[in-house]
């Protein structure tokens, strides 16, 4: 497990959120100062920390290819360990646009839209209220990410993946833990993480799940078929939480039923929701025996085996531990960077 840890020093624009704008409560755009000296590495708990500029002028690539630090000087960040219902979520077609008839064509694009889940407009209002009573905006915050490498830090779609946490009455709030704590989210660990972090964060869902907070009073069990109604309403939207019920399937099960809906509507993909779980196979591990055995012997498993024939998911979100896609940071010209 990683004993570095990366802090990055920004401002989060509280009007990104949704419905102001699209941003939704597990993903947030952080403004850095890159005149200044934002990112900041020690390797080691105890060493003080060194400024670095591993980041400047570098491009993730991964399932997507871009710029570690966009145009607009900020930096897209994946709250880790958490994920909170889908706001809008477009699923990608199984077939390439030169490879589809022209029926599966015109089917895929008029099915592809972006599909949301119950309670995740009232998750991120929640979130932009709780920021709101900070009493500034752009709110300064840091992000902090336990990593050793630079390539450790992005996700495969160039997501920076970490903790936010903004001053609050003179406290540190970590936002993360808060969206737990408050049931706005689930657990969805990571290979990458540590045992300490997983322990933790499955302690404060427990707590939610107790008193069926947020989505825990909502959690459906079963994927058995996607609500073609429930699409993203678009910024601007009047926020209505009265409408806003409903069961709310896990986001990472709920992202490949959507892909599998609109694929099968398109003619580019047949049988059942597990067929597709099986011929599109996801890495992960029972949380047992990632806290006992660690990531390199803990005997591997398939999404589709917590998945039974009629799309009930016979696990908890905090039960299973998944093996993350790689990417890789470089800087310019393709070189390797370093801190």
């Amino acid at each position: 497990m990683a004993s570095g840890l990366l802090r990055v020093s920004g401002t989060i624009d509280l009007s990104q959120f949704w419905p102001t704008e699209s941003s939704d409560a597990d993903t947030s755009k952080i403004k850095v100062d890159v005149t200044g000296s934002p990112f900041e590495f020690r390797p080691q708990p105890g060493a003080a920390f060194q400024v670095t500029n591993a980041f400047t002028n570098a491009t993730v690539r991964g399932s997507v290819e871009k710029p570690a630090i966009d145009k607009n000087n900020r930096i897209t960040v994946r709250l880790q360990g958490i994920d909170a219902p889908e706001l809008h979520y477009r699923p990608k077609a199984l077939l390439g646009p030169k490879k589809r008839n022209k029926s599966q064509n015109d089917l895929y694009l008029q099915w592809n839209l972006e599909y949301r889940q119950y309670l995740a407009e009232t998750a991120t209002i929640a979130l932009t209220a709780l920021l709101q009573g900070a009493g500034q905006n752009p709110l300064p915050c840091r992000v902090e990410s336990k990593v050793d490498e630079p390539n450790e830090v992005f996700d495969t779609y160039a997501r920076f993946v970490g903790d936010i946490i903004v001053t609050m009455g003179g406290q540190d709030q970590n936002i993360n833990h808060w969206l737990l704590k408050q049931g706005w989210a689930f657990p969805a660990f990571y290979a990458s993480m540590s045992s300490d972090e997983i322990t933790e964060l499955t302690g404060y869902s427990d707590t939610a799940y107790q008193t069926s907070a947020g989505v825990w009073g909502s959690l459906d069990d079963y994927a058995a078929a996607l609500d073609w109604n429930l699409v993203y309403r678009g910024k601007g939207a009047a926020p209505n939480p009265n409408a806003d019920k409903g069961g709310v399937l896990v986001p990472k099960l709920f992202r490949r039923l959507s892909a599998w809906a609109v694929n099968k509507r398109a003619g580019m993909a047949s049988g059942t929701f597990l067929t597709y779980l099986k011929a599109h196979p996801d890495v992960c591990y029972l949380t047992e025996d990632f806290l006992v055995q660690g990531p390199t012997a803990s005997p591997p498993h398939k999404l589709d085996e917590f998945v039974e024939a009629d799309g009930f998911f016979n696990v908890w979100p905090e039960q299973i531990i998944f093996h993350e896609k790689p990417s890789k940071v470089t800087g310019p010209g393709g070189a390797p960077v370093m801190w």
